[in-house]
Order: C-alpha cells, then sequence, then structure tokens
C-alpha cells in the first residue's frame, strides 16, 4: 500500500473514530444513589374494589430547571398482589431530581391498565414523601381517587 493510500484510509477512519470516542465519553457518568426504606401503609377508600394489584410508583416531586423543569420523574416501580402494606428499599438518583413522591393505584380488574374503558373505575393516591432525605421513611396512603394518574394529583410547579 502506498504512502497517500495509506493516508487516506487513515483519514477515512478518523472521522467515525473521532464521532465515537465522543459519544463513547458521555456514555459513563458516575450516578450518586441515596438508598431509602419506605414502610408504606396503603387503603381504599369505601366505594372501589378492595382487591387487585397494587402499583406502587415512587417518583422525583421534580427535576430538571427553568423552561426546562417537569414534575414526578419516575424512580421505581413495585406491583403487589393483594398486599397493602409493604417494606422495600429503593435506590434514588441523588442528581437526578428533588424530593420524593409515592403514587399508588389499585388494578382491580387485572388488566394492567389504570381506568381501561372497559374496565372497573380503579382507585388511586398520591403522596408527597416531606421526611426525605432520611433513609427510612414511614407513610399512610389512602387510595380516594378514581382513575386519576400522577400527574393530575401532583401540582404542576408554578
Amino acid at each position: 500500500m502506498t504512502r497517500s493510500c495509506r493516508r487516506a484510509a487513515a483519514r477515512g477512519l478518523a472521522v467515525p473514530l473521532t464521532l465515537a470516542l465522543g459519544v463513547g465519553a458521555c456514555v459513563n457518568d458516575d450516578i450518586r444513589l441515596y438508598e431509602v426504606e419506605l414502610h408504606g401503609a396503603i387503603a381504599v377508600a369505601d366505594g372501589f374494589p378492595s382487591g387487585g394489584v397494587l402499583h406502587v410508583e415512587l417518583h422525583h416531586a421534580s427535576t430538571g430547571s427553568g423552561g426546562l423543569g417537569y414534575p414526578l420523574r419516575e424512580i421505581a416501580e413495585i406491583e403487589l398482589d393483594n398486599i397493602f402494606e409493604f417494606r422495600e428499599p429503593f435506590l434514588v438518583p441523588m442528581d437526578e431530581g428533588e424530593g420524593l413522591v409515592v403514587y399508588a393505584w389499585l388494578d382491580a380488574d387485572g388488566d394492567g391498565t389504570l381506568c381501561a374503558p372497559d374496565g372497573a373505575s380503579e382507585p388511586a393516591g398520591l403522596i408527597e414523601l416531606t421526611d426525605y432525605p432520611a433513609h427510612a421513611i414511614e407513610f399512610d396512603l389512602v387510595l380516594t381517587e378514581a382513575c386519576a394518574g400522577a400527574e393530575s394529583l401532583y401540582p404542576f410547579p408554578q
């Protein structure tokens, strides 16, 4: 291979190699995690079905700032079959949002969808955990709202 052919081949590899290094350099950010053990007691208000799969979601109360800020960044979700009290550890990313919110809903008809058009009226509820950042937080939550998503139960920051 001649010298000019080698230079051309090297130039041809330079662009893809530069792009690969540029993309790869951003992937290895350190993630700082804070362990929180939640002990929750969840009840269903009168008038709603009381059995089924309980979906419990943990959210940051807010993330981002200014015009790019938004509420309720989901961190984790667990499903509990006919269990309304739990003790569960969660790893919360420290640099990706502020505050903690628990949202729960009861899948009374077992379809995995909150209030499908042909399904039952399923209860939901939300609580902001004001004790965060503690390593152990206890809370009581009553599911009082029919067919309400987390976004409709949590106020958007002003």
